[in-house]
């Protein structure tokens, strides 16, 4: 049996079950972020966020084009690719088109085919990372709407399961 000094009881049965309730509460209101995105709460398809930032990314690079005052043949065919032509058409980045686009510019080894070529990757380069930031941004928003008060009850409740648990194993009696 321990002996405590008169006033110095800090560590009574209800402090020990409202500290282990408030962290149970804060480890709660944290989980609510650090828990995995369900298939429920994932109510979007990736192909429209991809399409999306393929579109962006495409206008960027037709309206940086348009700004040069000289434009060589390979930005030529690409502005009037996304412009024009393959409006309509699903397979415009194909591999059949744009090696179409390559031979009527002068083959794979001319100059105005590599630059096509570099032209195409760099828009997918691009259109790729936006696509991540894009879905990394989505999760961040779907963890943010997400209703507090279910991990907050949980943790409050496993919190208050500690502090009692603690309370009843609890070796020292003041007598």
């Amino acid at each position: 049996m321990t002996v405590g000094a008169v006033g110095q009881n800090e560590n009574s049965h209800l402090s020990t079950i409202v500290k282990s309730t408030a962290l149970g509460t804060a480890a709660g209101y944290s989980l609510k972020y650090f828990w995995p995105v369900t298939k429920q709460e994932n109510d979007f398809n990736p192909r429209t966020v991809i399409n999306y930032c393929r579109k962006v990314t495409n206008k960027n690079c037709v309206a940086e084009f348009k700004l040069k005052p000289q434009l060589s043949p390979a930005q030529d065919m690409f502005i009037k690719m996304i412009e024009n032509e393959d409006k309509i058409k699903k397979d415009a980045f194909s591999f059949k088109n744009v090696t179409e686009k390559v031979t009527k510019l002068g083959g794979e080894d001319s100059a105005a085919g590599k630059e096509f070529r570099n032209i195409i990757r760099y828009v997918n380069e691009t259109s790729k990372s936006m696509t991540r930031k894009f879905a990394v941004a989505y999760h961040v928003m779907l963890k943010f709407k997400r209703p507090a008060v279910p991990f907050l009850v949980a943790g409050a409740g496993a919190g208050f399961l500690a502090g009692f648990a603690r309370n009843v194993m609890k070796d020292d009696f003041i007598a």
